[in-house]
């Protein structure tokens, strides 16, 4: 059996018990080799968990930092966390009060630990997911005018609806989606934030929890592997949670929503080579395609490359990083520009703005390098997703 805190998996390979009582339950511990998981529920209140898991095999340590790096998460309130193959009664949305490497057990010999203590938040009838929405047009785009501010939901969300979270939180709409597109691991519906009520609506709805986190933005850390799987098909590269997170040096950092990837290539102490690079779904073939971006001495006249990348947000709903470009070769080489690039759930370009710390205009080359996957849109939708209780919206 697996269980999934957010997007991260904890394999088991057996459960001794899984039955909440008043006031406890258990969880089997037990290793996996090739990097599975271990999960033990020890003695406490019903809505406590100790979680304790144990890493083997070749990406113990990357996958040990990610879970760590979930639980620790400052952009993300609270996570469900509960079985894949077939619901449990102790699947629930979670919050990790303390995250160690210390297991409450003995950790196998040569097994990477994680430990954390899980304080359930509430399940799927005491919570809606919650998308919060504030549009801000207070940025600058160079690609484009278009005023229309879409979220993207969950295809599979059901009972989805819209209330002002400010004056009126028990009137609710049904918002009916303009578009649907479809991701690598699932369709995301895009609402028009006009059609949602207020000035700072907030659209809830319901999903199972297997389901959640499968259409969301995120980075990955590539650990230098040009693909997702290795040649055994295990998943190689590591999800990405905290935003201080080192990367390793041979690796780029993707940023990714199942319908564009943006893969920035930074410069290091044993590579100095640097790129921006980018693939999108391919719903024909199943598999992501290159972006055709324009190449310096053809079809640029200055050679920009990424050469720090700030991740200033990771979300479920939105991720956020400063990137700073610099002139290499060319017409304008040693000039160095910033830019902000935000991707969000259903959007099949990046939105990419000029920070306010930035003074314009975005040299010439350097817009044509990244306009093959900027938004036109003009309009960020602010959005943070949540955990809105039930009863504050009866």
């Amino acid at each position: 059996m697996t269980r999934r805190y957010y997007r991260t998996e904890i394999s088991e390979s057996s459960i001794a018990s899984n039955r909440l009582d008043a006031s406890r339950a258990q969880l089997s511990r037990q290793s996996v080799l090739g990097g599975g998981g271990r999960v033990k529920r020890i003695s406490g209140e019903a809505s406590d968990i100790r979680l304790d898991v144990d890493y083997r095999g070749r990406y113990a340590e990357r996958m040990a930092q990610e879970l760590r790096e979930i639980l620790s998460s400052n952009d993300i309130e609270a996570a469900s966390f509960a079985a894949v193959e077939a619901s449990q009664p102790s699947d629930a949305y979670y919050t990790a009060e303390l995250v160690d490497d210390d297991p409450v057990m003995p950790q196998a010999a040569g097994a990477i630990s994680v430990g954390a203590n899980l304080t359930e938040k509430g399940t799927r009838n005491t919570h809606w997911v919650g998308v919060e929405v504030s549009d801000s047009d207070d940025l600058t785009n160079p690609y484009g005018t278009n005023s229309t501010s879409l979220v993207g939901i969950p295809s599979s969300a059901t009972r989805v609806q819209a209330v002002n979270s400010q004056s009126s939180p028990t009137d609710r709409v049904t918002p009916t989606p303009t578009q649907t597109v479809t991701a690598q691991h699932g369709d995301v519906d895009l609402i028009d934030t006009a059609d949602l009520p207020g000035s700072t609506p907030t659209i809830l709805y319901d999903l199972p929890y297997d389901l959640q986190g499968d259409v969301d933005p995120g980075v990955w850390d590539t650990h230098g592997h040009a693909s997702i799987r290795d040649e055994d098909g295990v998943v190689a590269w590591q999800r990405v949670f905290n935003t201080a997170h080192e990367f390793d040096p041979s690796a780029e950092c993707v940023l990714e929503n199942g319908l564009l990837r943006v893969r920035l290539d930074e410069p290091d102490a044993g590579d100095q080579s640097a790129s921006l690079t980018a693939e999108r779904w391919d719903t024909a073939t199943d598999s992501w395609a290159t972006v055709d971006l324009p190449s310096y001495d053809q079809d640029i006249a200055t050679d920009w490359v990424p050469v720090d990348v700030d991740l200033t947000r990771i979300g479920q709903a939105s991720i956020h990083a400063l990137v700073e470009f610099e002139a290499v070769a060319g017409d304008a080489a040693g000039d160095v520009f910033r830019l902000d690039l935000r991707l969000f759930r259903g959007w099949s370009d990046v939105l990419v703005t000029i920070p306010p710390s930035e003074s314009g205009p975005l040299p010439p080359a350097l817009y044509d390098l990244v306009e093959p996957i900027a938004s036109g849109r003009v309009v960020d939708p602010g959005v943070e997703q949540t955990l809105v209780e039930r009863q504050e919206v009866r």
